[in-house]
């Protein structure tokens, strides 16, 4: 042995290490630990600073021990020496069990001189320091906690319904849970008792739930309220509003629609309807996205292009966008007089005056020609219509109806839809 220093006899290392641990054995709680960690939120939950030290201590065996302070070497004339507990080193002296789930922390390995043990000056006691008595008493709390907030994790994915949700910590002592549907609904809990919680959280999720409906009954009263149920070209704009986060400006819309050049056409995700209204006006379809605004079936959102310095509006969804795209069609729109057409074109004892009601409305409805032909068979099978059709184009002198009507004569009004 060197001068100054001197090691510990076998015998008092083992009395050493068995008085250490009957005196400090309330402090460790192994199986407690284990489960706690097995669990998937433990990770998220438990502080990585303090699990990094109390689990080192929680990992520490009789068999470790007596290693460590066989192997140590100590100085003479010193009030106290420090053992550190360094979990890299646990390895031979754990079950497989055991170091596999903690070797899963990774962060812990190699371990630094956070968790130690006091030697007392004359060499008979191997102390627990009371600071880290604290630690881990108020982390055995934690741990506590982690199981209650595990708890109602489990019960809320179990009862959360056709609601998807979210959760976050606030704090240690505060769970956000978030439920979404049409519109978002928030709670914050405290920590209390597992049951309380439970209760609280069923109490919310109900309380969602009714919210929810009425949200939807809401929503359905504010599109069954819009006239453009039915409209092709409506329809046409909540797609590309729907289908798209970014580029969908009203100018970009009207481009897409009308098969004009616009060159990021190949980057989008298109409507149904794409490129069919070519023979519609600018200014119509222009209207048609001022009309879903007002009603609240899209909107629009200003952006900032930085490499241009200058803002834009950008159409995007609403609630309304989706439930309005699978409304029913309102009396007097494209879709309506495209079933009534279809209807009547086998009729041939439809009277004078639904024929020519019809052909009037046929007039009124371009769109619904932009995008389905079978309008021609009702002319086709009604003489009537054709010459109702006839007299309108001697009398007009509107360019946009004039080459409209010629096209519904001539039974090629598909030449407006590209390709």
């Amino acid at each position: 042995m060197k001068q100054g220093n001197e090691v510990l006899t076998e015998k008092e290392t083992e009395c050493l290490v068995s008085d250490f641990f009957e005196n400090y054995e309330s402090y460790f709680d192994r199986p407690l630990y284990m489960k706690v960690l097995a669990l998937p939120l433990a990770n998220q939950y438990l502080r990585p600073s303090s699990l990094k030290v109390c689990l080192a201590y929680q990992l520490l065996t009789k068999e470790w021990l007596k290693a460590q302070l066989t192997e140590q070497t100590l100085l003479e004339n010193k009030d106290k020496q420090r053992f550190y507990l360094e979990p890299g080193k646990l390895k031979n002296h754990l079950s497989k069990e055991d170091w596999d789930l903690a070797s899963d922390y990774d962060y812990l390995f190699p371990g630094d001189k956070q968790a130690y043990l006091e030697l007392t000056a004359d060499k008979k006691k191997l102390i627990l320091p009371s600071n880290k008595r604290q630690q881990l008493q108020h982390f055995k709390t934690s741990l506590a906690n982690c199981q209650s907030w595990q708890k109602l994790l489990y019960h809320i994915k179990e009862n959360h319904a056709d609601l998807s949700v979210n959760w976050h910590f606030k704090n240690q002592s505060k769970l956000e849970v978030t439920l979404t549907r049409r519109k978002d609904h928030e709670h914050a809990f405290a920590l209390k008792e597992p049951e309380a919680m439970d209760e609280e959280y069923d109490m919310f999720l109900a309380n969602s739930k009714k919210k929810e409906a009425n949200y939807k009954k809401k929503i359905k009263e504010k599109v069954a309220a819009s006239s453009l149920r039915g409209d092709l070209l409506a329809r046409a704009i909540a797609q590309l509003a729907l289908r798209n986060e970014t580029r969908i400006t009203p100018n970009n819309c009207l481009k897409i629609l009308r098969g004009l050049s616009y060159p990021d056409y190949d980057a989008i995700n298109h409507s149904d309807y794409d490129r069919h209204f070519r023979f519609l006006p600018n200014q119509e379809i222009l209207q048609v996205i001022e009309a879903m605004q007002k009603d609240g079936l899209i909107a629009a959102e200003e952006r900032f292009y930085s490499d241009y310095h200058v803002y834009y509006h950008e159409l995007v969804p609403t609630d309304l966008t989706e439930e309005f795209l699978n409304a029913e069609a309102a009396e007097g729109s494209d879709l309506a007089l495209l079933k009534e057409l279809n209807e009547s074109a086998d009729k041939t004892d439809l009277s004078a005056f639904n024929v020519v009601k019809l052909s009037q409305e046929l007039l009124r409805h371009p769109a619904l020609v932009c995008v389905d032909q079978s309008y021609q068979a009702f002319i086709d099978q009604h003489d009537l219509a054709r010459e109702y059709l006839k007299t309108r184009l001697q009398l007009t002198t509107n360019k946009f109806t004039k080459k409209y009507l010629r096209l519904l004569l001539e039974g090629d009004a598909e030449k407006s839809i590209p390709g």
